[in-house]
């Protein structure tokens, strides 16, 4: 199986990389030479200079049935093109950016009349998962699987606090939530038993949604639904991030820097208060009564003004602070320094397309601190190697954890005696070098590159006639 990339900007190189390090034969196309050099040297991939909605490049590479396409350029009309072309040269599957709301509302033709299997939209999904994790406030990443049975969320270890100094095994005393990750100084740990949790940790827990409000509880971390939200910037994230919470009976505020989004973002969000101004204004921020707010939500297009206001929203005395960090070297700092919680709209695509990729057997999907790890539901079929063995016998990774087994109405705490059956829903957590392993155990039937072939493609250059 071959997955080919058209467009290669933030959504596109973070594609790219998690899929070439998950040994995925990945093609990318752009049209920027500059773009193509970089990824050619930074990603173990096939980079060609071209304009990937045209016909050409694809008869070149031989497209076929084997083939997944991704058009990710910054054009949905183009990303809609693409894929039909890329139907009509015979192409397997797909997959389209569409980020215009409109197109998502009012399309005139059906995805099917232009090819298109999938669609994504990174910034409605950016905006779903805020609307999320703003409905549970005190996660700051979170997740549910297996029919909303079993969720995740990452709580922090506050010093002085309930958790610090306290081992993993010692969960077990005091709840039945399953602490599935530990986020330290920027990197995922899966813990064992014997693990000490520090002030300044984040957990990743796993469990039934009641069970994990009740442990929020103890933790002094009171689960309560926010009824004012203020959004800096107001880009396609804020606009969808304003609808889903105006059904949710929250009060929106936005505060934009442009004129004339302002006067759009009115017209279509008559609901929310718009704002003509500087988010970053300390003095607007208050004059705003941003200490009433329960969240501030960090949208701009700059990394550096969505940490800081973040932050500074909170010192003025809001509820919780949201940020949009693009940049993977900056997520883990933003949450190291004090953010509450960090979205990166690269990040979330990146998972819906892999779940994708994978098939039916992943039924959801998330990447952990900038993909450093993942946390799969798989669908166990009665031919997996894992099937009637017992975790101890399957003799997982270190880098592994199943976290829970959903088998039918029941929820089941792994322990080493838990066999898996024939339709369990099994939920594992792993860290990124440990995906061939998981997927060799869940059923995957993936085709991986052959190394040597690869390498000698990748140093054949571009194609002709771009």
């Amino acid at each position: 199986m071959r997955i080919i990339l058209i467009g290669a900007g933030k959504i596109g190189y973070q594609i790219a990389g998690k899929l070439a390090q998950e040994a995925y034969n990945v093609v990318v196309i752009d049209r920027d030479l500059e773009v193509v050099n970089r990824i050619g040297e930074t990603l173990d991939v096939l980079a060609v200079q071209a304009n990937g909605l045209l016909k050409h490049p694809l008869e070149e590479l031989g497209v076929n049935q084997d083939d997944i396409v991704i058009a990710a350029t910054a054009s949905d009309e183009g990303n809609m093109i693409a894929c039909l072309s890329a139907k009509n040269l015979g192409a397997g599957k797909t997959i389209a950016r569409i980020r215009n709301p409109e197109f998502t509302k009012d399309l005139a033709v059906s995805k099917e009349d232009v090819a298109v299997d999938y669609v994504i939209n990174p910034e409605k999904s950016t905006a779903n998962d805020i609307t999320q994790l703003l409905t549970f406030s005190p996660a700051g990443q979170l997740g549910d699987f297996a029919g909303k049975k079993v969720q995740m969320v990452q709580l922090p270890v506050e010093e002085k606090g309930l958790l610090d100094g306290m081992a993993v095994w010692q969960f077990g005393e005091m709840t039945r939530v399953l602490v599935a990750a530990v986020s330290r100084n920027g990197r995922i740990i899966i813990p064992r038993g014997d693990d000490i949790l520090r002030a300044g940790d984040d957990i990743f827990v796993t469990g039934k949604r009641d069970e994990i409000t009740d442990f929020c509880v103890k933790l002094g971390l009171n689960a309560t639904r926010p009824r004012n939200v203020m959004i800096i910037g107001g880009g396609r994230i804020s606009h969808y991030l304003a609808e889903n919470l105006h059904h949710h009976g929250v009060n929106v505020k936005i505060i934009e820097s442009d004129p004339k989004n302002c006067r759009t973002l009115s017209e279509l969000l008559p609901h929310a208060l718009v704002i003509l101004g500087d988010g970053t204004d300390a003095e607007l921020l208050k004059a705003e009564n941003i200490a009433s707010m329960d969240a501030v939500v960090a949208l701009t297009g700059r990394d550096e003004d969505n940490i800081l206001v973040s932050l500074l929203a909170k010192q003025l005395g809001a509820g919780k602070g949201v940020a949009k960090v693009s940049r993977a070297n900056y997520i883990s700092l933003a949450e190291m320094i004090g953010v509450d919680a960090v979205v990166t709209p690269s990040i979330i695509t990146a998972g819906e397309i892999l779940r994708l990729i994978r098939g039916e057997r992943v039924m959801s999907l998330f990447l952990l601190l900038g993909g450093q790890a993942e946390i799969n539901e798989f669908l166990v079929k009665p031919d997996d190697p894992v099937v009637n063995k017992t975790l101890k016998e399957i003799e997982l990774p270190k880098e592994v954890l199943v976290v829970a087994v959903v088998r039918g109405p029941k929820l089941i705490t792994p322990r080493g005696d838990t066999t898996i059956q024939a339709g369990d829903r099994a939920i594992v957590i792993f860290k990124a070098d440990a995906a061939a392993k998981v997927k060799t155990l869940f059923g995957s039937l993936e085709r991986k590159r052959t190394y040597g072939l690869w390498s000698r493609l990748k140093s054949i250059g571009s194609i002709a006639g771009s």
